[in-house]
């Protein structure tokens, strides 16, 4: 009994598991292990998982179902979910999309050309979106990257005639090429911000997801939650 008591006290105290669980896929200059970290030190209880990858983020929300998942809305939908909690940013729920490219545009052109941009939607619907975005009839030839950096590179090597950035990202971007572009601000090319999708457990991460500081929340491209 002695002994059970001495081996009672040498051992480590046992922690409990986490609370609650939450997925998150956003558009973002931040490397998802970065981003990762951000959430969860902001979030006490909620073991978060950052996806770099979309096709990740939709396997992973099948096959091991988390508490609630977080990205923006359009990807949301392309998985049939609701957003339950949604961000917003300035009092709108969408952000601005700008077009940019190394050559002269004309709308009469835009069908025609090769655009590139990070992956909101499933490969298949992803040039009807990029359409939608551009206001055209006809869905155009789209290469899908997972990085902001990565749509500078379409341009740098000509992969892509133009590609579709979050306007919050515009300073950054120019600021990283010496290149000349021609930058055009569609009304047509809105996008919904993020937002959160709850399958179970919604108070814990809902309370924990509020509470979000500032800097993270920017990161995420919102202010507040409606």
């Amino acid at each position: 009994m002695l002994v059970g008591c001495c081996l009672l006290l040498l051992s480590p105290p046992s922690t409990a598991g986490p609370e609650a669980t939450l997925y998150v896929y956003a558009v973002t200059p931040l490397r998802a292990r970065a981003l990762e970290q951000k959430i969860e030190e902001s979030m006490p209880g909620v073991d978060v998982t950052v996806f770099g990858k979309l096709s990740d983020f939709k396997t992973a929300l099948e096959t091991t179902p988390p508490n609630a998942a977080l990205s923006p809305r359009p990807v949301l939908a392309s998985l049939n979910r609701g957003a339950d909690l949604q961000g917003m940013k300035a009092g709108s729920d969408a952000e601005q999309y700008l077009l940019i490219s190394t050559r002269g545009l004309t709308r009469e052109m835009f069908p025609s050309l090769r655009y590139g941009i990070v992956d909101l939607v499933e490969r298949k619907s992803l040039p009807k979106f990029v359409a939608g975005l551009l206001g055209v009839s006809v869905a155009p030839e789209v290469q899908r990257v997972t990085k902001i950096e990565d749509l500078l590179q379409l341009l740098q090597f000509q992969t892509a005639d133009a590609v579709l950035l979050p306007e919050r990202f515009r300073a950054d971007f120019e600021s990283k090429s010496k290149m000349s572009f021609t930058i055009l601000s569609l009304s047509t090319a809105k996008v919904g911000l993020v937002a959160v999708t709850f399958l179970s457990d919604r108070p814990a991460v809902e309370y924990a997801v509020r509470r979000l500081p500032k800097h993270v929340m920017a990161d995420l491209g919102v202010d507040e939650w409606k």
